[in-house]
């Protein structure tokens, strides 16, 4: 009896967490879409959280990402595995992490009135998906076989074996992800403005630099501001539901008892 009192308060307290940080994300997006941009020549003279939207451009220039060599100004990517585990019905496929990582310095984002610069380091980033998939056994793209060549950490998956009347082909299956911010692209960033007289030296630019210091939700988003808002609600309101579906089982549960 101890024990099931034990697990129907622990599913229910997952369940309330979930709820928690469900309403959270909810009560976000609700202020972005009724918040209303600044214009980026008004950051001068605010403090505390802003939020901005216009285009992304290039500070200093571009980066290459790493799978398809695109020109961008941030870049996330991961390289996954299809693998199996356990044996017969009992068995499972999962994909494996092999590599991931961040590439891309400060942007600009700039509207009708100026620009600012964008520091993304620490930031949440809500990013378009590029996705490719590699079945194994099969050869995959020029960009994405000189990516792999050059990764210790991801192995080919286009091997085959001779069977003298054909060829078996073998290998896992691969993907190949980036979610890139490319120049000219629409841009939303919700985040902490600053005074840094070495982010404004050029013409039509602000001294401001935003960034997620001293601010508790740093964003950045290849979007405007009412598709971030739907892609917010969208996380809030699937956890919230989640942890309704915990919370409500779990208490009629403990009063079966």
């Amino acid at each position: 009896m101890v024990l099931a009192y034990l697990a129907a308060g622990a599913i229910a307290l997952v369940g309330a967490l979930a709820v928690v940080l469900g309403g959270r994300e909810l009560w976000f997006a609700w202020r972005v879409y009724r918040g209303e941009p600044l214009a980026v020549y008004e950051l001068p003279n605010e403090t505390g959280p802003v939020e901005v939207q216009g285009v992304a451009e290039p500070d200093e220039g571009t980066v290459e990402a790493p799978i398809s060599g695109s020109p961008c100004l941030i870049c996330e990517w991961v390289v996954q595995e299809r693998r199996t585990s356990g044996t017969g019905t009992g068995s499972n496929t999962y994909w494996k992490t092999l590599d991931e990582g961040l590439v891309g310095g400060p942007f600009r984002l700039a509207d009708d009135t100026a620009s600012c610069r964008i520091e993304p380091a620490g930031s949440v980033r809500r990013l378009e998906e590029h996705t490719v998939t590699v079945p194994g056994g099969t050869t995959p793209p020029t960009e994405i076989r000189e990516f792999v060549a050059a990764n210790p950490k991801v192995t080919p998956q286009d091997g085959t074996i001779d069977l003298g009347v054909t060829e078996l082909r073998i290998g896992n299956e691969q993907r190949f992800v980036e979610r890139r911010l490319d120049p000219g692209e629409d841009c939303y960033v919700y985040g902490r403005a600053h005074y840094d007289q070495t982010a404004g030296s050029r013409g039509g630019e602000v001294s401001v630099r935003i960034d997620g210091k001293s601010v508790r939700r740093f964003l950045i988003a290849d979007r405007r501001e009412r598709g971030v808002a739907w892609d917010v609600a969208k996380v809030g309101f699937a956890g919230t539901v989640f942890g309704v579906l915990l919370v409500i089982p779990s208490a009629l549960w403990i009063l079966t008892l």
